[in-house]
């Protein structure tokens, strides 16, 4: 068949030394394997994906008189840049703001006829050409993008504006400045009345005053430390300048003619201002980022302080990590409308998804509440409770009763930036979550897109409810992240280590780190078994076994260097890039690539796995049970391409996910084959309903969680990355 191999299973081999069971799958596995009737959940979003999802990571909102919500968002990947929410539901997409040079920002305004969408253009270094809708080579734009206020999918062109080509609208974006296409710094303001449109420009460090009907310049006012911009019921123009070097934030009135008049706020000494709305009623709200979490509310006249909304330290209020009404974490924008309700966005987050949209009336009501939370992310169960899923950050609570999407709930969320500013997950972009039992305590292992690290958490919940705390790291070498320069400190500097918090404050100290001054071989495969111990299938040098040595004094587990023990190179393979271990059957599943079969874009696994019984027992030396070839589009290229990204196991199967679809195939994004681990023999496979429809390209190399529950249904985890959740499937053999 056309771009397709449809693979065989090859023979266990015999052992000299006694008879070994070994199994050869009759049936070649294809994509030809019957669907499985499993019903198909998420979590991790409001709504499934297929005819809406909420956006990822929220910066700017704007809200209309009648509580009409315009949200902009710099990268959203299912192309959500621009969001319309009224009501607790999401209206529509403004779309044409993500790929083909455009991206969204972090400013956004209304009048009662258009909406103003801060975003940038830039032409994909190079090979976008048009010069009526791209900057030039070497160039971006940041600039504004004006849309309908009826319907913000259509254009609202004006004279001279850019767009046209590819998936961009016509003539209707307008470059406010164009800077070196290395250059960072949107737009940070945006305020509209009927006739006038203000915009914060950070790069010439001014205010631009445009016609908001023919979005021709009026004037411009030079502006110390432009920022969020605001109008309030009269017609008064303000703005958030934020805190730079010894000058602190604070909260301007512009005149007429551009001159700043301060508000005599006083913020706190620890406050960190980083949005702000004005009420009907004349009053200030400010978001305040820093350790309080809160809103405070001031008299415009006067700036006396009048009251706060919010819990004092926001999501680390009460129990800390436990998520609940008034409990904010890290407020990126808010807003008001006529009637007083206010409606705020938070981004809890540390690489993508965490919005939170929500609204409250006067009285602080909630009214409503939409969730965006998962990004590159994976979830897993904690085996010990069957009802704890966790993910790189958030602690969903399951009520498997419920139906498809409703059977989660948004429990707590795990990281405490002010307690522990050096825990990894703040400083490397991370992905995925294990959840083990160790001695009895709950331990978090958390792990990257290309797995380059293992973390290690430990949990405290007398005195830490939620959070997790850092308490173990793996490193293959001398990390050197541009996120995080000079993070972690006292790390050796050269070859693998390993960190443990040995006096159980959470931060890198100096003696607490054990190393090799090598680094370590290629490798992708991390695992950690049931029972704690942490392997990696390095890909030509063998597979590593760190057993667990317990518990310390605090709760961390304890690995050691001089404890690994070192098996050869699996017969037979090229690279071994993925490895499961099962530590009550002494059972060893690999897999990876062989001469004949590999992996076609360099992040998958490869199609090629393997199982060997007793291999603890043998000291690496079992024969294998069986050999698997997937199947796999041959000679398909790019990050589409439709084969194995890893694999899991759990009770009786083996569930294998694949990176994306093959028209030729029929296959759709969200497949996962599955397989008999007994003897590697196909079942079948799931893929995504209608209701959830298309899903993103597998982001993660270990994108995929299968966990037998205690009744015997199977959850599988899948990443969905394009519209910010987790997929679910929940199958009853």
């Amino acid at each position: 068949m056309k771009n397709r191999w449809t693979m065989f299973a090859v023979w266990g081999l015999l052992t000299v030394l006694q008879p070994e069971r070994t199994t050869a799958v009759a049936q070649a596995p294809s994509f030809d394997s019957p669907r499985l009737q499993a019903e198909c959940s998420w979590l991790g979003n409001t709504f499934p994906g297929a005819d809406g999802w909420i956006q990822q990571d929220i910066r700017a909102l704007t809200v209309t008189p009648d509580g009409t919500v315009f949200t902009n968002v710099e990268w959203e990947e299912g192309g959500g840049q621009v969001g319309e929410y009224r009501d607790g539901r999401l209206v529509r997409y403004a779309r044409h703001t993500h790929g083909w040079g455009a991206l969204g920002g972090e400013a956004i305004a209304a009048n009662a006829k258009y909406v103003y969408i801060g975003g940038v253009f830039h032409n994909e270094g190079g090979h976008l050409q048009d010069k009526d809708t791209w900057p030039p080579k070497g160039k971006k734009w940041f600039g504004i993008s004006r849309r309908g206020r009826q319907d913000i999918a259509r254009a609202a062109p004006f004279p001279g504006g850019k767009g046209g080509k590819g998936d961009t609208l016509p003539d209707c974006f307008l470059p406010v400045v164009e800077v070196p296409d290395d250059s960072s710094g949107h737009l940070v303001g945006l305020a509209a009345s009927e006739t006038r449109l203000y915009v914060a420009n950070p790069h010439d460090r001014r205010i631009e005053v445009l016609d908001a009907e023919t979005m021709q310049r009026v004037t411009h006012w030079p502006c110390d430390r432009p920022g969020p911009l605001q109008l309030d019921a009269s017609g008064s123009l303000w703005m958030l300048q934020g805190a730079e070097k010894s000058q602190p934030a604070r909260v301007v009135k512009v005149t007429a003619d551009g001159a700043l008049e301060p508000l005599p706020v006083e913020f706190p000494p620890d406050a960190r201002p980083v949005a702000f709305c004005i009420s009907p009623k004349s009053e200030l709200y400010v978001a305040d980022d820093g350790p309080r979490q809160q809103i405070l509310v001031f008299r415009t006249g006067g700036g006396r302080h009048i009251r706060t909304i919010g819990h004092r330290g926001g999501i680390y209020s009460g129990v800390p990590g436990t998520f609940g009404d008034l409990k904010f974490n890290q407020i990126t924008t808010l807003g008001l409308d006529t009637a007083g309700n206010l409606y705020v966005a938070h981004d809890g987050q540390s690489g993508g998804g965490g919005t939170v949209l929500e609204s409250y009336s006067p009285d602080e009501a909630l009214r409503w509440r939409l969730f965006g939370l998962t990004f590159v992310d994976m979830a897993d169960v904690d085996a010990a409770t069957d009802m704890d899923v966790f993910t790189k950050e958030e602690h969903f609570r399951m009520d498997y009763s419920k139906p498809p999407g409703a059977e989660w709930s948004y429990t707590g969320y795990t990281i405490h930036r002010f307690e522990y500013p050096q825990d990894p997950r703040l400083h490397i972009w991370s992905a995925g979550a294990w959840v083990r039992r160790i001695g009895g305590q709950r331990i978090l292992f958390v792990s990257d897109m290309n797995g380059e690290y293992l973390q290690v958490y430990r949990f405290q919940p007398k005195t830490h409810g939620q959070i997790a705390i850092p308490g173990g790291m793996f490193a293959k070498r001398h990390v050197q992240e541009r996120k995080s320069p000079d993070w972690p400190p006292h790390q050796p500097q050269r070859g693998e280590w390993i960190w443990r918090d040995a006096n159980g404050n959470g931060a890198f100290d100096a003696d607490e780190f054990t190393g090799n001054d090598d680094d370590t071989p290629p490798s992708q495969g991390w695992w950690v078994d049931a029972s704690g111990n942490v392997w990696l299938a390095t890909q030509r040098q063998g597979i590593r076994l760190l057993p667990v040595q317990g518990l310390e004094a605090h709760g961390n587990p304890i690995w050691d260097f001089a404890k690994m023990r070192v098996f050869p190179h699996p017969e037979g393979f090229d690279e071994v890039k993925r490895l499961r271990y099962d530590p009550t059957a002494d059972v060893l599943y690999i897999g990876g690539t062989t001469a004949d079969h590999k992996n076609q874009h360099w992040k998958p696994m490869g199609p090629v796995i393997a199982r060997y019984d007793r291999w603890l027992e043998r000291d690496g030396r079992s024969p294998r049970r069986w050999t698997l070839v997937a199947p796999y589009a041959k000679g398909s290229s790019g990050h589409t391409s439709c084969e194995p990204m890893g694999f899991d196991v759990a009770g009786d199967y083996l569930f294998l996910p694949y990176t994306g679809a093959s028209r030729d195939d029929n296959v759709t994004t969200g497949r996962v084959e599955v397989f008999r681990a007994d003897d590697g023999s196909s079942v079948g496979h799931f893929e995504p309903s209608a209701d959830i429809g298309e899903i993103g390209l597998q982001d993660i190399r270990e994108c995929l969680r299968a966990h037998r529950r205690n009744d015997g249904e199977y959850l599988i985890f899948l990443e969905d990355d394009y519209k910010a959740k987790v997929v679910m499937y929940r199958w009853n053999p």
